[in-house]
């Protein structure tokens, strides 16, 4: 009994120490701060713009968003409508990736609708367009506000500075210590 707890308890050790040190378990290492580098904007969407709207990055710079917020309202004069807000990115040259955003119809105001997510979405060039799903809206309008950070991608002028290596000194050569007499 006692050897088979011994085993078992060896093996989770192992196996944490693996998990701990597995490289999906490091994080990168930045020196970009959100705070400094912080990104907000409203991007406003209608019935009448059904185009993708470009959200300006600076060249250079990636964005990364980690909060979409949707307000507005749409009407149709069918059953219903659910609007939807796309969201078109990009990283470097990679082909553009849609993210579809729903958000809640009011249960107090029909036609209002408003979501808040909080996401992760990486964008080297972004633009918002509307839909909708259900009957054509009549009336439709939304404020689309993103918040997140932008990232430097641009190399650093200047290499690392190496750590400082400790000096090496080599040993004095001390001279051989003489036995002294004893007493007697």
């Amino acid at each position: 009994m006692k050897i088979n707890r011994i085993v078992r308890a060896l093996t989770f050790a192992l196996l944490g120490s693996f998990a701990v040190s597995t490289p999906a378990n490091l994080l990168a290492q930045s020196t970009t701060d959100p705070a400094l580098n912080a990104f907000q904007t409203t991007v406003p969407i209608n019935i009448n713009n059904f185009n993708f709207t470009t959200v300006t990055i600076p060249t250079g710079y990636r964005l990364v968003i980690q909060d979409i917020s949707l307000s507005g309202a749409a009407q149709t004069s069918g059953a219903d409508v659910q609007p939807i807000i796309i969201f078109s990115s990009t990283l470097g040259s990679e082909a553009s990736n849609l993210r579809y955003f729903a958000p809640n119809p009011s249960v107090t105001t029909p036609g209002q609708y408003y979501a808040d997510y909080a996401t992760t979405l990486y964008a080297d060039t972004l633009s918002v367009s509307p839909a909708f799903a259900g009957f054509t809206p009549t009336f439709m309008a939304f404020n689309v506000v993103i918040t997140g950070y932008l990232v430097d991608l641009t190399p650093p002028t200047q290499p690392c500075p190496s750590p400082a290596l400790p000096k090496v000194v080599p040993n004095p050569v001390l001279p051989k210590a003489q036995p002294e007499a004893l007493p007697k």
